[in-house]
């Protein structure tokens, strides 16, 4: 049975169940061969990432290792092993149940008959048990009667809708012998019936990052991490071009004190002619010198002291840095027709757009759980980790470089919205841009896809929905102007950057060159049509009184959303006309500019 890379890290991860159609069975991943590409990926930063989402699961986690190189591989699988699971098969023909548990030598690869009637065959039963406190699962227990006769003897009555009302018969005594399914854990818990297939009884712990292979110095101890901050943020707050000078270039400026030649060039016993000679082999070096500290005086000055720049930044960051992209000036250069790009990004409250065919994702899967939706009274199950591998416990993951738009919000339309909602107190027409831009990141927090944005900073619950109704707008109408499969494209937010990237995924299908044709051709339309089409939705004015979200208007699938389709609200773009709530819309804005 052949399946793609990504859909093994979905979906064939080791204690996942499935239905094999080649066989006609039930079976369930017992492992997996895979290849190292530990070398390959930002390792260290990798574990100690995945390590800090299990120490965040509220439940507890089984098997997991701490945060040292030494314990841990990145594996890239290749093939899936598999075992036939559940045991427990009921015939056909007459019913009869029998349980292979203790038994499975006797189960071949060609279909196996009852032993009773002679000529049913035997189908696995899908019902299994499941542990919401341990994470195992199980099959179903098969009962003896009072009498003594075996599982061999039994009949299951599963016609009932619930579970409690399952009947369990003896054939010989003919009589009921239980009724459920019921069985108790090794943990202690008693465990839950469920099928093999639904969700609940198999969640994958997943993540997808934008990877860098390299990142800047910023371990504790470093000589330049207060530089490298400091230079971070200077490009954040656009206080140098950026990406053009690269904060490495700016970082390696400083000399960790003062280099000695503007004194030597002060000199007054130096003449003309000897300060001139200087000036020409040295004057690169001050200009140089003294940008960097302007730079960081200026972030020490707009910036508070405390506030740090997070990973997702630094990624934006390099990855501007690293990839080869085009502005929109250069893309649409040699289009043979006119394009009013800058109107447009103005009422869409958009400052730049690139393209790229090298946008690096990394997607990975660290370990599983088994629960139900609603766990009881705040009870979480285990995450339990994967079976180790003889070179550590493994993060099963893959890279890959795909085409992307990297689209950012105008910071100053963005600070302008915030005021008008009553959200930031300084109004921006009387700050200059990098007092602005400072205006809003000193108010951002760290959002990742499991924070609790309503406990968070309001500008930072704000920018992020803003941002989020965006990206969710734009990838709905790109599907619809373009005709890839909106599952096809995926979204990252950089929230600190009031950025996005909207990417082929290509988990779901090839569309190479689709997001480079819709903005080449369509770009005007694109975004007329979102700022029009977003404003309905088909369930208004039920959608609107619910704070303008639904599955009918900004939700995607999960499969392309970073954050479960989580604060999201048309109320963002269009204020109180597409929701309850009082507040003016990002898009009424920029439209009325």
């Amino acid at each position: 049975m052949q399946r793609g890379l990504a859909q093994v890290l979905y979906q064939f991860m080791p204690g996942k169940t499935f239905d094999n159609p080649e066989n006609d069975t039930i079976e369930q991943v017992k492992g997996i061969s895979s290849t190292d590409i530990s070398d390959e990926v930002n390792t260290d930063y990798l574990i100690k990432s995945v390590r800090a989402k299990v120490d965040n699961w509220d439940g507890p986690a089984q098997g997991f290792l701490p945060p040292e190189r030494e314990f841990w591989t990145i594996q890239q699988p290749d093939s899936v092993i598999t075992k036939v699971f559940p045991l427990v098969f009921r015939c056909r023909n007459c019913g009869h149940v029998v349980d292979h548990t203790y038994n499975r030598e006797s189960l071949a690869s060609e279909p196996v008959n009852c032993s009773h009637c002679g000529s049913g065959r035997l189908w696995q039963i899908h019902h299994v048990m499941v542990c919401d406190e341990c994470s195992e699962m199980e099959s179903i227990p098969v009962p003896r009667c009072r009498n003594g006769h075996n599982d061999q003897w039994m009949i299951l009555d599963s016609s009932a809708e619930r579970y409690k009302n399952f009947r369990w018969v003896c054939k010989i005594c003919d009589e009921e012998v239980s009724s459920g399914l019921y069985r108790k854990c090794d943990c202690g818990n008693s465990m839950q019936p469920t099928v093999h297939r639904a969700s609940m009884a198999y969640r994958i712990h997943s993540f997808t990052d934008v990877h860098i292979h390299h990142h800047y110095d910023l371990e504790e101890g470093s000589e330049k991490i207060d530089t490298v901050r400091e230079v971070s943020l200077g490009a954040a707050l656009g206080l140098f071009e950026h990406p053009d000078t690269e904060v490495q270039e700016l970082v390696e400026r400083d000399t960790g004190g003062d280099s000695g030649v503007e004194d030597i060039l002060n000199d007054d016993t130096l003449s003309p002619e000897q300060k001139a000679a200087l000036q020409e082999k040295y004057g690169d070096l001050v200009e140089e010198s003294e940008q960097l500290g302007e730079v960081q005086e200026q972030v020490n000055e707009l910036v508070d002291a405390d506030r740090e720049l997070s990973r997702n930044h630094l990624n934006f960051l390099r990855t501007l840095e690293e990839i080869e992209s085009e502005r929109t000036a250069e893309f649409l250069a040699d289009v043979d027709r006119p394009v009013d790009w800058e109107a447009e990004f103005a009422k869409t409250g958009i400052a730049e757009l690139r393209l790229t065919s090298e946008f690096p994702i990394l997607t990975g899967v660290f370990g599983y759980h088994r629960t139900f939706d609603d766990p009881e009274e705040g009870r979480f199950p285990a995450i339990k980790a994967f079976p180790q591998k003889d070179n550590g416990l493994p993060i099963y993951a893959t890279r890959t470089e795909t085409e992307a738009i990297l689209l950012s919000l105008d910071p100053i339309a963005v600070a302008e919205w915030l005021y008008i909602n009553n959200l930031v107190s300084k109004d921006p027409a009387e700050l200059s841009d990098a007092e602005t831009r400072a205006l809003v990141y000193n108010r951002m927090e760290t959002v990742g896809p499991y924070s609790e944005l309503s406990e968070m900073d309001e500008v930072t619950e704000h920018v992020h929905g803003l941002l989020h109704t965006v990206s969710h707008e734009l990838i709905k109408e790109a599907a619809q102007l373009s005709g890839i499969e909106r599952t096809s494209l995926a979204e990252f937010l950089f929230p600190e950057a009031l950025s996005i990237a909207i990417y082929s995924n290509h988990t779901e299908s090839f569309t190479i060159g689709g997001l480079y044709t819709l903005v080449e051709r369509n770009l005007e339309n694109w975004l007329s049509d979102v700022r029009q089409e977003s404003r309905f939705c088909l369930y208004d004015p039920v959608c609107a009184e619910q704070n303008g979200t639904c599955h009918a208007c900004t939700h995607i699938s999960e499969v392309s959303c970073q954050h479960f389709n989580q604060n999201l609200s048309r109320g963002h773009l269009y204020g109180e006309a597409t929701t309850s709530r009082d507040v003016t819309g990002f898009w009424e804005l920029t439209n009325g500019r």
